[in-house]
């Protein structure tokens, strides 16, 4: 196992944003960008729907990336400024504001009674699953999701009074599989505000990094408390995304 550098995180977090733009953030000028193309139409694995209209600001670059079913309404709004656009895209369709996320280094190296866990721990997944998600139907599924997320390592937890309290997991990819890799946080109601989820979620990059793999983190704009838990691990900011899901 080779840890991956920050150069080689900050190369990939690019790259697979990118893929939702279909083109190369990076290389962009400032200004207004406009991408009509049929892989906004295509349902995204990890998601189980559409992102029919994709647009990014990152810095003075806004990329604008739309299925060819909303060129028409699009193509009138190529002239606007990023905040015009914006303001109208929210008035035709309600779009999701998600904060996206850089792993810039590490800032934690003590990671308390957190620990990877193994495919032994399912037990103590499943039941926390379940206090978590006491009206879901596992029917199966959860059992194998744990089964091959553990077998690459890519779970974490903080473990105390012989049951779990915070357990970062890891959701299947729409891109970069094996590149790059989400991080989900799930903490109890009553283990919150304690730092458990901090010390899993450091670990989970931690691990993820050790294995050659990008750690990526993103949440809802207004998950103020998310957003906190990322910088306090070691995320910056990288780019805002409205989104249109279908």
């Amino acid at each position: 196992m080779t840890s991956l550098t920050m150069e080689a995180v900050a190369e990939r977090t690019n790259r697979f944003y990118s893929h939702f733009c279909r083109t190369d953030i990076a290389s962009l000028e400032p200004g207004m960008h406009f991408v009509c193309t049929p892989e906004r139409d295509a349902v995204l694995r990890g998601y189980g729907c559409r992102f029919t209209l994709f647009l990014l600001v990152k810095g003075a670059v806004c990329v604008a990336a739309y299925a060819p079913k909303h060129s028409q309404w699009m193509e009138p709004m190529k002239a606007y400024l990023p905040e015009t656009l914006i303001a109208e895209l929210n008035r035709r369709n309600t779009l999701e504001k998600m904060q996206l996320m850089l792993f810039s280094g590490e800032k934690m190296h003590q990671y308390g009674a957190a620990k990877v866990l193994r495919q032994a721990d399912y037990p103590l997944f499943e039941a926390f699953f379940k206090t978590i998600h006491p009206a879901s139907q596992t029917d199966g599924w959860l059992r194998e999701y744990f089964m091959e997320k553990a077998s690459k390592g890519y779970f974490t937890g903080y473990r105390a009074g012989g049951r779990l309290l915070s357990v970062c997991d890891a959701p299947d990819m729409p891109y970069m599989e094996d590149e790059i890799q989400h991080t989900g946080i799930w903490t109890l109601p009553e283990a919150r505000r304690q730092g458990y989820a901090r010390y899993t979620a450091a670990l989970a990059a931690h691990t993820l990094l050790e294995h050659g793999i990008c750690p990526q983190w993103e949440c809802h704009a207004g998950n103020v408390a998310s957003v906190a838990l990322a910088k306090s691990i070691g995320y910056t900011e990288f780019a805002t995304a409205y989104i249109l899901k279908e």
